[in-house]
């Protein structure tokens, strides 16, 4: 088993492809079988290969990254629980089932959080009522499950610029960062912002604390980006696992985690070395400290010497209420919440959740259709118990990422630890969660926040690249086809270090290819795409809307294209112009 292959990362649905002759588990994973060797296999087998697949990739670091979420998904579940009537416990344990869906249906650390915008109607306007939330759900859910089902969402995905999608990514990570301060520095109360005290469990001096751990393990993963790749537990799993040959085997797909029983035990894992011989394997470690892990442990211990958070519980789970509408109910919680929540959805939940992961996992990202299906399916199926609507979102899995989640493993471990919980306690633990410092959660919203930030613009940034990286090689290799039918130019091309048909820049390779990619690129103030961001960045961030932010980059995009079109066409006839009369003075002379 130690000695064999690995598969790419990809473990999900092609670990549940796999054919049931070929060889068996090697190393943690099931190898990849040839084009002709995959059968179909029963549902069974494929949920307990992929439930194997879960437990194998369970580690400190995703249990770490599981609740980097927990900023967003608890103050709107403690708000609308207080405020509108929802029951924690039964929330709990459903939203607990829709994470262990997910994780089965994404190897990505996939999130799960409220919506939004149906929140923060029901917290500001005390008439929404519980079905006028639900509904505002169903409303929403089938929606974005039409889009699914039909293969429209992946078509709306391609017509979405994808510098107004970064623009919105980036508009919603400033909205956070602005709540996060909020949440952090000031108590959240009605009669008007007001600081909170130094010295408290709730203090700024916890808030302090909490940003010195959270810098910490930031300025951890920044110095070791700079030293040369090592295989231990911050070496960035998901490329090493793509570094594999057509088959799936080879020495790079190899993984480094504490995994399994050896989560359980406390044991630490071991990693192979390149010829695969268990004798000389050294033990590592896990140099990956659980940062959110550890905040989430003392912001649950700092609760708990708070007054009546812990006499309050009760065992047993709360026995769920069903939940019945009528047609004013619908027809409110459509035209209040649900008209307000579906742009955010459709662009936030799917649009945005899937670029996202595309640059977080290359080798893995979620498809439109997939995300969108999943979104509709979890909400149709809770609404009768009247469960808080739920969807994925570029945040959540911003935050996963940023405190060490890299597989659905993350997903399946926080889903476990709402359903024990809910099922445990039930309803009576939502004292302990109000009493939950702010400060914490503030700090741990923050630095997803900015991690969402960072991704976005680095995505944008990494595409521009690509794109002048390709019109480079076009434009070197036109130069090219031109320079070989001129036989002026022979000479010239005789004093280079290589063949005569052959250009110099070719053989230059003294100099950084990111360097000769770079000098050539069009600056950033010339690109149509840095305007269309810039725009649904500030409008996205200024009204606290993607539709409005959305809609004005979508403008701006369409306006910068039609100028720059037409800015070609005036060129390109300018140039002709010069050119006619240059051949006309010739023919008079």
């Amino acid at each position: 088993r130690r000695g064999g292959a690995r598969v790419p990362a990809g473990l999900g649905r092609d670990a549940m492809r796999t054919d049931p002759g070929d060889p068996a588990e090697v190393g943690g994973a099931t190898a990849a079988p040839s084009d002709g060797a995959r059968e179909t296999r029963s549902p069974h087998l494929e949920l307990a290969s992929r439930a194997r697949a879960l437990w194998r990739d369970l580690s400190w670091r995703e249990a770490s990254g599981s609740l980097g979420d927990l900023g967003t998904f608890l103050p709107l579940l403690v708000g609308l629980t207080v405020e509108s009537g929802l029951d924690a416990g039964t929330t709990l344990i459903v939203t607990g089932v829709y994470n262990l869906i997910t994780a089965l249906c994404f190897d990505v650390p996939m999130p799960v959080q409220p919506m939004k915008t149906i929140a923060a109607v029901a917290l500001s306007d005390a008439s929404v009522t519980v079905p006028q939330i639900v509904a505002a759900g169903v409303f929403v859910s089938a929606a974005v499950f039409g889009l699914g089902v039909t293969g429209l969402i992946d078509t709306f995905n391609r017509i979405v610029p994808r510098a107004v999608v970064h623009g919105m990514q980036i508009g919603l990570g400033v909205l956070l960062c602005v709540r996060a301060f909020t949440m952090a520095v000031f108590h959240d109360e009605t009669n008007g912002a007001r600081v909170r005290p130094f010295l408290a469990t709730d203090g700024l001096v916890v808030a302090l604390a909490a940003i010195l751990v959270v810098t910490f393990d930031f300025a951890r993963k920044t110095f070791r980006r700079c030293e040369p790749p090592a295989c231990d537990d911050e070496t960035d799993l998901d490329v090493e696992d793509a570094r594999v040959d057509g088959s799936g085997t080879g020495a790079g797909a190899r993984r480094n985690r504490d995994s399994g029983i050896g989560f359980c035990c406390g044991f630490r894992s071991r990693t192979l070395p390149p010829d695969g011989d268990p004798s000389t394997t050294a033990s590592s470690g896990s140099s990956t400290p659980p940062t959110a892990l550890l905040l989430v442990l003392a912001g649950l211990t700092l609760s708990a010497t708070k007054p009546g958070s812990l006499s309050s519980l009760e065992v047993g789970p709360t026995a769920p209420k069903l939940v019945t509408f009528t047609r004013r109910d619908i027809a409110a919680g459509i035209l209040k919440a649900g008209l307000p929540q579906l742009p955010l959805t459709t662009l936030n939940s799917v649009v945005a959740v899937c670029a996202l992961s595309k640059e977080l996992f290359p080798d893995r990202p979620a498809s439109p259709k997939r995300v969108a299906t999943s979104v509709g399916l979890m909400n149709l199926a809770g609404a009768a118990a009247g469960v808080m609507p739920c969807c994925h979102g570029a945040g959540g899995l911003a935050a996963h990422y940023h405190f060490g989640a890299r597989r659905g493993a993350a997903t399946a471990f926080l889903g476990f630890c709402k359903l024990f919980l809910g099922a445990l306690f039930g309803g009576s633990l939502l004292t302990l969660l109000r009493a939950f410092p702010k400060t914490v959660l503030g700090v741990m919203l923050g630095a997803a926040s900015v991690e969402l930030v960072r991704a976005a613009v680095g995505a944008f940034l990494g595409n521009r690249t690509k794109r002048g990286g390709a019109t480079r090689e076009i434009q070197r290799k036109k130069d090219f086809s031109a320079d070989k039918g001129d036989p002026s130019r022979d000479g010239e091309k005789a004093t280079h270090d290589g063949p005569a048909d052959v250009p110099s820049d070719v053989h230059s390779k003294d100099v950084p290819t990111s360097t000769r990619v770079r000098s050539e690129m069009t600056p950033l103030w010339r690109e149509p795409d840095t305007y269309a961001l810039l725009a649904t960045a500030v409008a996205t961030a200024a009204s606290g809307n993607t539709g409005i932010g959305v809609g004005a980059g979508l403008v701006i995009a369409a306006a910068t294209a039609i100028a720059k079109r037409g800015f070609h066409l005036y060129s390109a006839g300018g140039r002709a112009a010069a050119e006619n009369a240059e051949e006309n003075a010739e023919n008079a002379r």
